[in-house]
């Protein structure tokens, strides 16, 4: 089981999971370092957040996904979910030791899932490439579902790390690793957010090297600065 695989460095804060590798002893040694943290954004905003997604028609299209950004609608919620992001992501970087940036030197850029019976999200990471930073997944149904976690060298042996969704469940997480939801089979709608994270590194690394026909970079210009929301 990857919940007690010894490879898992033990912290005090149960919020804090994570998989490290050993110390390679030869050039050839796998190597591996994989930090979540599972926290709450609070009943509350999850309570807001299911209404206005499920009252909004883009994102029962999930092929639309990567053409808006839902931190840029005029709900007061994405005020509060912004501020508790910041503090989640405050806890995690201090937890591993990193220094947290501010919030006028990050961007975020978020979508709704809405999953009907039967319906599934495929396996699949945010973001591969060198500018790659976190991403974040939003329960908001207590439904009896998991996100499943794809760990490399580690789960073709030990299986996905599941997750139990519950409302305002929010977990944060490089954006490479990989993930996917199993189809919806409990006979009701379920709901969630996503959310993608940029430095201003990578902001600035797409305007010296502008190319109009990337969608990836297209995308994350549909981001917005923390500290503006």
């Amino acid at each position: 089981m990857l919940e007690n695989h010894p490879s898992r460095v033990e912290y005090d804060n149960p919020k804090m999971y994570r998989w490290k590798s050993w110390e390679p002893n030869t050039p050839f040694a796998p190597s591996w370092d994989i930090p979540i943290y599972v926290d709450q954004c609070g009943k509350d905003i999850a309570s807001s957040l299911a209404g206005i997604i499920s009252k909004t028609d883009i994102c029962k299209h999930r092929d639309r996904w990567q053409s808006y950004n839902i931190f840029n609608w005029n709900y007061i919620t994405f005020a509060y979910l912004c501020d508790r992001i910041y503090q989640v992501y405050q806890e995690y970087m201090y937890e591993l030791d990193y220094t947290p940036l501010s919030k006028d030197k990050l961007w975020i850029r978020g979508w709704g899932t809405v999953l009907e019976q039967d319906q599934q999200i495929e396996y699949h990471s945010h973001a591969f490439h060198e500018n790659t930073y976190l991403s974040g997944n939003i329960s908001l149904s207590d439904l009896d579902t998991t996100t499943d976690y794809f760990f490399p060298n580690l789960s073709w042996y030990y299986g996905f790390w599941k997750v139990k969704n519950s409302s305002g469940k929010m977990t944060l997480f490089p954006s490479w690793i990989e993930h996917q939801v199993d189809p919806n089979t409990t006979g009701e709608v379920r709901f969630s957010l996503a959310f993608d994270m940029f430095t201003e590194h990578s902001l600035e690394y797409i305007s010296e090297n502008r190319n109009q026909n990337s969608v990836s970079q297209n995308i994350i210009l549909l981001s917005k600065r923390m500290d503006m929301i």
